[in-house]
């Protein structure tokens, strides 16, 4: 099976296609074997793989931050003998490939920073804290996203309503369950959030030459689109993206315009 061993933690990963290489994240790797590996590997190496904590990857005693989420990246490169790639994620993958483009600057050709935000509003931080204690007593993952404002009764869904109940939603779950993250796992990925506020690091990015795409779904949280677009607007080389009809999880809700505005992005740009 095809393992990189990274500071004595083992990452289960695949590689398909040829050409520039392209790393795609968040969780475990087969949320992108579906839609996105097929696409892509027409035009790109793609490469994807299970973040510590999920999968067949090791999972290792926490906390975790995500500057090491990030050297996780850089490891995973140095060990499959990339010396540069386009480097892409949603979600928690988003926030780690913020991290990894300012870590690590000279080991991208170019981010894309999906369905995240570079800093939680105060709404959010008490939504995280619900998810944490969720987590920490076996409950299901997250179902609805943090509200934006204190009138709401709750936040939008992660996905359209009556998605999971559909075939291949139930596909889906089966598949978390059996390769997504243990209860300690999602623990420990939550509370990367709960460290995550770039703000200081804004001065960092206007000066930040890689091609950058925020991309969001017109149905997250409004203040998610909000502050993606504040992100947008702090990268010196930066494209702004939403979604129409589409919500937090956007790759396999909408892959089609999903896959187009990250190809497209990724050819304005010469890749």
């Amino acid at each position: 099976m095809p393992y990189v061993e990274v500071d004595g933690i083992r990452l289960f990963y695949e590689r398909t296609g040829e050409g520039v290489p392209l790393i795609l994240h968040a969780h475990h790797h087969t949320a992108w074997m579906v839609y996105q590996v097929p696409y892509f590997s027409q035009f790109y190496e793609v490469i994807v793989f299970d973040r510590r904590g999920t999968g067949r990857s090791d999972d290792p005693p926490g906390p975790w931050t995500a500057a090491d989420l990030a050297a996780d990246i850089r490891r995973l490169m140095d060990g499959l003998g990339i010396d540069r790639a386009i480097v892409g994620g949603n979600s928690l993958g988003g926030v780690v490939t913020a991290q990894f483009g300012l870590d690590y600057p000279e080991r991208a050709f170019a981010l894309v920073i999906g369905h995240t935000v570079p800093y939680l509003w105060p709404l959010a931080r008490e939504w995280l804290e619900e998810q944490i204690d969720l987590a920490l007593r076996g409950e299901p993952a997250v179902v609805y996203q943090p509200r934006s404002f204190a009138w709401e009764e709750q936040g939008p869904p992660t996905i359209r309503p009556g998605f999971p109940e559909t075939a291949e939603g139930r596909f889906w779950a089966t598949l978390d369950r059996a390769l997504g993250r243990s209860p300690e796992g999602r623990v420990k990925s939550l509370q990367v959030l709960a460290g995550w506020d770039l703000r200081h690091r804004f001065p960092e990015l206007r000066r930040l030459s890689l091609p950058t795409l925020v991309i969001v779904g017109a149905n997250e949280p409004q203040k998610t689109i909000e502050l993606a677009y504040e992100w947008h607007l702090q990268y010196a080389n930066s494209e702004f993206v939403i979604l129409p009809e589409t919500h937090h999880a956007a790759a396999i809700e909408n892959p089609v315009g999903w896959n187009r505005a990250v190809h497209g992005f990724l050819q304005r740009h010469g890749f």
